[in-house]
């Protein structure tokens, strides 16, 4: 029971809040929306079904059948833990010299979340949450372009993966966010941050509700945050930052 005008924007902002989705595919008056983690998509059931998208009040159900086969809630097994071994850790070849960390999370826009992306001089790695979507990467965006120039794309492999995975470690600059409204998720967060320089990872509601941690590449700027951003007014709320010490 979509309205005729709904849009994949309309989709992302009724589920706002609820965890990364994957994909959004719209028909004519009905649509799905692919979450990346079953129990998100279970609490957005639970929650929206009977709310109302453009005022109109709408359906939203778990999808059955053929559209999304294979979607049922994941099994508990160690053996099917899709975050297990080395294939969540991307390979970037040949990147332009000006290539930015925003320039890569467009262009794997679709493939899931991404947990870290670590640039260096013409090439890169990047750490995907789910195994699944690193290799549905892989398979489909090999021999792409991403600024003008063909890259190169494929699983880390020993030494690579050490690399990428040492280039990480080190950063400690981390700051505890408090006062979070219950909408603002990961990505609200990490953009929000970002005005302050480069952040290598974000969290939001993970530890406890209304809290959030966010981790920078350099001291500088998670000591402009600490001085500019704290107290700031974001998504309604006036939020409080502390350096988390180790």
């Amino acid at each position: 029971n979509l309205p005729f005008d709904c849009r994949e924007s309309d989709i992302h902002a009724f589920f706002k809040g609820f965890g990364p989705i994957k994909a959004v595919v719209l028909k004519n008056n009905y649509g799905f929306c692919e979450f990346l983690d079953f129990y998100d998509a279970r609490d957005a059931v639970k929650e929206l079904n009977g709310e109302r998208i453009l005022g109109v009040r709408v359906t939203v159900e778990m999808a059955r059948g053929e559209f999304f086969r294979g979607q049922e809630e994941p099994s508990t097994s160690p053996s099917n833990n899709n975050n297990s071994g080395e294939k969540v850790c991307l390979f970037l070849g040949n990147l332009p010299q000006d290539c930015r960390e925003v320039d890569i999370e467009r262009f794997f826009n679709g493939y899931g979340r991404l947990k870290q992306v670590v640039l260096k001089r013409g090439y890169g790695f990047v750490f995907f949450e789910e195994q699944r979507d690193a290799e549905d990467a892989v398979k489909e965006l090999v021999g792409r372009k991403l600024r003008g120039e063909r890259i190169t794309l494929e699983f880390a492999k020993g030494d690579g993966c050490e690399e990428g995975r040492r280039s990480i470690s080190f950063a400690q600059y981390r700051i505890k966010v408090e006062n979070l409204s219950s909408t603002t998720s990961w990505q609200d967060l990490k953009d929000y941050m970002k005005q302050a320089g480069e952040v290598l990872y974000c969290k939001t509601h993970h530890d406890r509700r209304g809290e959030g941690m966010v981790e920078f590449y350099r001291k500088e700027d998670m000591e402009w945050a600490l001085d500019r951003l704290e107290d700031t007014k974001f998504d309604g709320k006036r939020i409080k930052l502390t350096e988390m010490r180790e």
